[in-house]
């Protein structure tokens, strides 16, 4: 069943957990949106910070100049840092599920400014050579082995529609806009929750393939603004009409969202017409 969708929004994140930038165009190579997730903090264990462990990391304005290699950093607090990445000197071994990597450290400088505004001891780190993803999962085989060099969680796109949103919003006391999410792709044209059942989504120069949905956790409930976490109504209500059933989860079976692997790669524009194909729907 094909149907067509147009594409109303492009973000990327070049800092992992950090606010978003929304674009007009992207390039999407292998490894997802060019520069998405290029930067992540590690802890001292070695395990990229998130949301989940540190909601402030939502307060951190990230400005990514690729041609100057340059990363402005802002908080509301600590004012602006300037960062020109790093792409040899030494490293620092990280940690993610069941793959290990060695990153490329951006220095004392950044690190020290990132601990006085997140509260932790962190590095900020980059890589320059990629690793194997070591993910079995059958949900997950598309990527499972494939090169890995940026932060992403689970696949390098990830693609929300806004009629689940509009779904998910007529249920809560309070609506909340779709950066909650932190998706690359966001698009209107399908029905509510059919995003989860794409098999292909592309044009003429870009080809993606469905993987999964997207299980949600508790960053959801995290302003992506402020970094405030006040209220998991959002989370309470997933839960009440929009789980997967036990044998098909993966996480929280909380699911809002579709993570793709790139088929081809090439370029994707706010406002193109891509053409879906769905699976067909089981009763």
């Amino acid at each position: 069943m094909n149907r067509e969708v147009v594409v109303r929004e492009l973000c990327m994140f070049a800092v992992k957990g950090c606010q978003g930038t929304l674009l007009k165009e992207a390039r999407i190579t292998k490894a997802g949106f060019a520069d998405d997730r290029l930067f992540s903090m590690l802890e001292p264990s070695g395990v990229p910070l998130d949301q989940v462990k540190a909601p402030q990391l939502g307060s951190l304005g990230v400005l990514w100049e690729a041609a100057e290699a340059r990363l402005t950093l802002t908080h509301p607090e600590c004012g602006t840092f300037e960062h020109h990445r790093r792409e040899t000197g030494d490293t620092v071994p990280g940690n993610y599920l069941l793959d290990e990597f060695q990153a490329v450290d951006q220095g004392d400088e950044v690190a020290t400014w990132l601990r006085d505004a997140v509260g932790r001891e962190v590095r900020l780190v980059t890589m320059n050579q990629p690793w194997k993803v070591n993910l079995p999962h059958p949900q997950f085989l598309k990527v499972h082995e494939t090169d890995k060099s940026r932060f992403y969680p689970a696949s390098p796109i990830s693609m929300s529609n806004f009629a689940s949103l509009e779904a998910l919003n007529a249920r809560l006391g309070t609506p909340i806009p779709m950066n909650r999410f932190r998706m690359n792709i966001v698009v209107e044209g399908l029905d509510a929750w059919d995003e989860e059942r794409i098999e292909t989504l592309g044009s003429s120069s870009l080809e993606l393939d469905g993987m999964t949905v997207a299980e949600r956790c508790i960053i959801i409930a995290t302003d992506q603004e402020t970094g405030e976490r006040k209220s998991s109504e959002v989370l309470r209500e997933l839960a009440k009409f929009h789980r997967r059933p036990k044998g098909e989860r993966f996480g929280s079976g909380l699911s809002f969202g579709t993570y793709l692997a790139v088929a081809r790669e090439g370029m994707v524009r706010v406002g193109d017409r891509l053409t879906v194909t769905l699976k067909s729907q089981v009763d």
